[in-house]
């Protein structure tokens, strides 16, 4: 088993967390000094030199679980799990003893889309290069020697359980699972019935198939290009081939889970904005979830914020009464070629839960349609404010650049996102907004005393 400094990180939802795209660094570098540049073999390379002392390499790959062959599910979840086992040229206790032993942390994260890798150390000319090549190797090389496969199922059945014992991951997976037609609608988490059935030669085909050159970014943070150009070249060897296509399609409908939990849980969704559509849909879609509320910012505070519509109507519909273990807020999911906007709410199931998801469809519907110029500039503001917050975190901003430039295959810097976002006009949010509208609906929920399609619509 791996140390607590080699963890395997799995990603409830990358939107959850959705920094800017590829162009950021830290605040006190410039766009100018972000420097992209493609291998032979198609990998691409993105660097950015900063002053931290640690140097920060992610390399993300498409292998998420869209990719998965229906008759393979949870594969993916089996790769990134195996993070850390032994590889062709090192074994499971020489890459975490050799990470440890220089301070240093690997995780892997893994969403619909892609798998990612992050390697944070020192960068010292000796140690950067010593941990990279393991890392490297275990990206490029992973054994799946049956034995260390066999024993890794117990690190499955905990992610399991973490996911079952906690409702908002369940009810994401579900609002996934009834939304779309295709990969998509695949879980992050290998099912249950598939524990234990992946055996090696499976590992390595799904790997021979998707971890190729044209497939896969390395960012490099801390560092110059050249640096991160014989690194990747010296250590990380991948085909020069295509990876496998997957188109999947929103297609929407209902899907319920009965709990004995006193709280109820209810997604409710349109299809949204894809990672690569024009920047001002993307952009837009983050402006309306921000005047829709996205969930409170104050620790310990209420979960119903009086700026965000959503709450507002949720307050206006129990008409003075306890709002107590009620929440509400909005979701935007980007992905390849399709994306997911809507709506989370969890309330104890003593309350009418159709008469609340009747009015949180009502204020939805009206806010695609009808903002405001101060709900407008507001939510800009917070949208902006929330970009350079993440800029402090060079960590996720190396995996967000990985992530964007793999899907998006642009890179923009802080100054001109910022610019895009005070282009944004009403026009636009509007525009999108109606579109959103045509779109059929889904609905997860979990727990009693939920409702149906049939009693909202």
């Amino acid at each position: 088993m791996l140390s607590k400094n080699l963890k395997t990180i799995r990603s409830i939802n990358v939107q959850l967390k959705r920094y800017l795209s590829a162009g950021q660094t830290q605040a006190k570098s410039s766009s100018s000094s972000i420097q992209v540049s493609t291998l032979p073999s198609g990998i691409v390379l993105a660097s950015a030199e900063s002053e931290s002392p640690l140097a920060r390499v992610a390399v993300v790959v498409r292998a998420g679980a869209r990719y998965e062959p229906q008759s393979k599910l949870g594969i993916s979840h089996v790769v990134r799990s195996s993070a850390g086992l032994g590889t062709e040229q090192f074994s499971s206790f020489g890459i975490t003893r050799q990470i440890e032993y220089h301070g240093g942390r690997l995780t892997v994260a893994g969403t619909r889309d892609s798998i990612a890798y992050l390697l944070e150390v020192h960068n010292d000319d000796e140690i950067l290069p010593k941990n990279f090549a393991m890392v490297a190797d275990t990206v490029a090389r992973p054994a799946f020697k049956h034995w260390e496969v066999a024993d890794n199922t117990e690190r499955l059945m905990v992610d399991r359980s973490l996911m079952e014992d906690t409702p908002f991951i369940q009810l994401t997976e579900l609002i996934h699972q009834v939304a779309y037609k295709g990969g998509l609608r695949n879980s992050l988490y290998v099912p249950k019935f598939m524990v234990g059935k992946h055996s090696t030669e499976d590992l390595k085909k799904f790997h021979r198939e998707t971890f190729v050159g044209s497939n896969t970014v390395v960012v490099g943070l801390g560092m110059d290009h050249q640096q991160l150009t014989e690194l990747v070249g010296q250590n990380l060897i991948l085909p020069a081939s295509s990876g496998t296509k997957e188109s999947s399609d929103f297609i929407g409908g209902e899907i319920h889970q009965d709990s004995c939990s006193p709280l109820t849980y209810v997604a409710i969704a349109c299809e949204g904005v894809s990672i690569n559509k024009s920047p001002k849909d993307y952009i837009a879609a983050a402006l309306l979830q921000k005047i829709l509320g996205s969930g409170s910012q104050i620790k310990n505070s209420n979960d119903l914020n009086e700026a965000q519509r959503l709450s507002q109507a949720i307050k206006a519909q129990l008409s003075g009464k306890s709002t107590e273990n009620i929440s509400v807020a909005s979701f935007n999911y980007n992905y390849e070629n399709t994306g997911l906007f809507g709506v989370n709410l969890v309330a104890p199931n003593t309350c009418d839960m159709s008469v609340l998801v009747k009015s949180l469809v009502k204020e939805f519907r009206a806010t695609m349609t009808s903002v405001s110029d101060a709900e407008l500039n507001d939510a800009k503001n917070n949208l902006k404010t929330s970009a350079m917050i993440a800029l402090d975190d060079e960590a996720a901003l190396a995996y967000e650049m990985g992530t964007q430039l793999l899907m998006g295959g642009q890179k923009f810097s802080i100054e001109d996102y910022l610019k895009q976002v005070d282009s944004i006009t009403m026009a636009d949010v509007k525009s999108l907004g109606s579109r959103m509208l045509k779109s059929k609906i889904a609905l997860a929920t979990i727990g009693q005393n939920a409702p149906y399609l049939s009693d909202i619509q």
